[in-house]
């Protein structure tokens, strides 16, 4: 069974060398090692900032593994080495020479300054696949500029005013890494088109994306919207929103989440789930209309009712509907979703001194296609001399670059 998994793997024999830090460029190359891809993760010296996320505990919660690292830098080996130097250069070059895909999201000064330009690496490998992701794009006046999910994703597209409470408080800070993963997904989609057009052209070429662009992305109905010649409505609050598109407390003091989209085809349904057949004949709610402009009114009368239900008996009355609704769950809630362990969202991760350790899988299925087993992230230069031996390098040149603090 593992020879038949290793032989279907869609990666098998793409080698891909990740000079990138913290989430969304290092997570594509992640999933890439998933379906059988060979990861080089190359780190200065002082390696990839992110492996200290979950030290301080002021974003993350703290703790001894380093789980924020594993999450994006599963399966890959890691390289420990001094770019600024010539020797490095020198190893540099030698691994581009037979690497397919090359990743990286520094900023355009450090790619210059050490060599890592799209230009430059296509010139010693005109087959490789260079990749690159920005916060606001290759090009423009923030070109040069750095930038996190939280500000270039989410603050800049136009997402974290729209989130903006009625009440005018400050928009809720973003999820660590909610725009990163979709992004890093945009880029592993770029990666794969390009792979697959070298197939049919034998020629390698430049891909890139950027947080900005994926959040323009995510906002897309509403940045549409303007393009067309609209001013955004302002009725996306819960003040203003349906009764039946709105939050309800529950009996277990859970949230209640409805989202009655065809009231033509569910209202009669709906309420006669509820035992409130009645309601129809009220003239202040016998139409749709009625009801948006009466909604404060019907969200009172449906808060009673759902407030002596506890979610189990609000499922169990309303999903022979066919209404759309669901609980607010916590994280932990969901965690333990039954639909994640069945359609296997976990992967097992081996880490000694950890029993049943997970980490989260890329939301991708492919029929007949499994994924690698998952390893642990490398530590920092881990692997240093074992893939500099593969390049060519002696025992004794190895030890002279460590002591010279070329590698690590």
């Amino acid at each position: 069974m593992k020879n038949k998994v290793k032989e279907n793997l869609p990666l098998k024999n793409i080698k891909v060398l990740d000079v990138s830090s913290f989430i969304a460029a290092p997570l594509t190359s992640a999933i890439m090692s998933d379906y059988g891809a060979e990861v080089i993760k190359i780190e200065s010296p002082l390696g990839d900032s992110y492996r200290n996320a979950c030290i301080g505990g002021q974003v993350w919660p703290e703790s001894k593994l380093d789980w924020a690292f594993l999450l994006e830098n599963r399966n890959k080996r890691s390289l420990s080495v001094d770019l600024k130097t010539d020797e490095g250069q020198i190893i540099l070059k030698k691994l581009l020479k037979n690497t397919d895909v090359f990743i990286t999201n520094l900023p355009k000064s450090p790619r210059k300054r050490l060599g890592l330009t799209s230009k430059i690496i296509r010139k010693i490998n005109p087959k490789i696949i260079y990749t690159s992701l920005s916060g606001y794009g290759e090009t423009g006046p923030q070109a040069n500029s750095t930038a996190l999910d939280a500000t270039a994703w989410w603050a800049s597209s136009g997402l974290m005013e729209w989130s903006k409470p009625i009440n005018g408080e400050f928009p809720p800070f973003p999820v660590p890494g909610i725009g990163d993963h979709p992004t890093g997904l945009s880029l592993l989609s770029a990666i794969l088109l390009a792979l697959i057009n070298r197939e049919k052209t034998g020629m390698g070429t430049t891909v890139s994306t950027s947080l900005f662009a994926n959040g323009i992305w995510a906002n897309a109905m509403l940045v549409q919207a303007a393009l067309a010649g609209h001013k955004p409505i302002d009725t996306f609050h819960w003040a203003n929103l349906s009764a039946l598109r709105n939050l309800y407390y529950l009996k277990d003091k859970s949230i209640l989440f409805i989202m009655l989209t065809d009231e033509n085809k569910y209202w009669l349904p709906f309420i006669k789930a509820l035992k409130i057949e009645k309601i129809n004949s009220d003239k202040k709610y016998n139409t749709q209309d009625k009801r948006q402009k009466n909604r404060e009114g019907l969200k009172d009368i449906l808060q009673k009712i759902f407030k002596k239900l506890t979610y189990k008996e609000v499922n169990k009355k309303l999903s022979p509907t066919g209404v759309i609704f669901s609980k607010i769950q916590t994280t932990q809630e969901a965690i333990k979703d039954p639909s994640v362990k069945a359609n296997n969202m976990f992967l097992n991760i081996q880490q000694q001194g950890y029993k049943n350790l997970k980490t989260v899988a890329p939301p991708l299925n492919i029929e007949d296609v499994k994924r690698v087993p998952s390893k642990r992230a490398p530590k920092l230069g881990e692997h240093s001399k074992q893939i500099l031996s593969e390049i060519g390098y002696s025992s004794m040149k190895i030890r002279q670059l460590k002591r010279k603090d070329v590698i690590s």
